[in-house]
């Protein structure tokens, strides 16, 4: 064991050590992958880790039981795509999901209010998102088990409070934060790069006094980076718009069953006559 690794692998290390079935164990372990920092000294922990994972995914395989992802955090990942809500304390997180899913979320005006993970359904026409909020992050303090949620997650959107003079100082902290246990929050995700986090931020509670002149502050310190998207969790129209541009910016593709022989046409030529198959899949962005 070396002896630079940070206290919360230590606590996850624990947690490996106590699980007791096979399926707490992966999880366990993913959380240390994801808890690992990253440099020379660490290598071989890191092979020897994803040994474990290997040899614990052909026991989970060969006993033919199917993982329920998340049951660590109390939830199963559902829906067409699972977004994280990230953010310092009383930034407006739990407005958020309470305004676009049916759960109900411990809503306070003192930090700390959210204490467990959260999880929610975003409705897009046909469609479902989960949406999942967190206990605060600051300079100080994050979740065991947030850094495991965020790095599996399609997408992250880190939630800023437009009504704070220490708005700069909060996001710098999250930033940090996870900057210290090896994660990037991009405006793209590179597929090769597990490190980097599709991310954008929402500039919450732009009602508020002030805000104007926040919202260009949060834009000089971010430098384009990340895409920021101003809303108000008590204007009803301000948040009306997300579910749309969560769909559009994870970039999701329905795929629709088709019977045998209905006539579709792609660039004038019926495709039904040369189906084989029951069913016809038919892509559309």
């Amino acid at each position: 064991m070396p002896t630079n690794v940070t206290p919360e692998y230590r606590k996850a290390e624990q947690a490996f050590r106590a699980a007791k079935s096979v399926d707490e164990k992966i999880e366990r372990l993913e959380d240390m992958i994801a808890l690992l920092p990253k440099h020379k000294s660490t290598d071989h922990l890191y092979a020897d880790l994803k040994r474990r994972m290997s040899k614990l995914r052909r026991q989970q395989e060969s006993s033919g039981k199917k993982r329920s992802s998340g049951s660590y955090v109390g939830f199963s990942r559902e829906g067409t795509a699972q977004v994280i809500l990230v953010g310092p304390p009383n930034s407006g997180k739990s407005s958020i999901l309470h305004a676009l899913t049916n759960a109900h979320p411990e809503i306070g005006d003192y930090p700390f209010t959210t204490n467990h993970m959260q999880p929610g359904m975003v409705p897009y026409e046909d469609i479902q998102i989960q949406m999942v909020d967190t206990p605060p992050v600051t300079s100080d303090f994050m979740h065991i088990h947030l850094l495991g949620l965020v790095r599996r997650a399609d997408a992250v959107l880190k939630v800023a409070d437009l009504s704070k003079d220490s708005i700069l100082d909060d996001m710098d902290a999250v930033f940090k934060t996870f900057s210290m246990r090896h994660v990037r929050f991009v405006r793209e995700k590179n597929l090769k790069d597990r490190d980097s986090i599709q991310c954008m931020v929402i500039a919450n509670k732009v009602d508020a006094a002030g805000a104007s002149e926040r919202i260009e502050l949060l834009r000089e310190m971010l430098e384009e980076k990340l895409d920021i998207l101003p809303i108000s969790c008590i204007q009803s129209h301000s948040v009306s718009e997300l579910p749309k541009m969560l769909f559009r910016w994870l970039q999701i593709v329905r795929v629709y069953p088709k019977i045998p022989h209905f006539y579709n046409y792609v660039a004038g030529r019926p495709i039904s006559k040369c189906l084989n198959n029951p069913l016809c899949f038919l892509i559309f962005p």
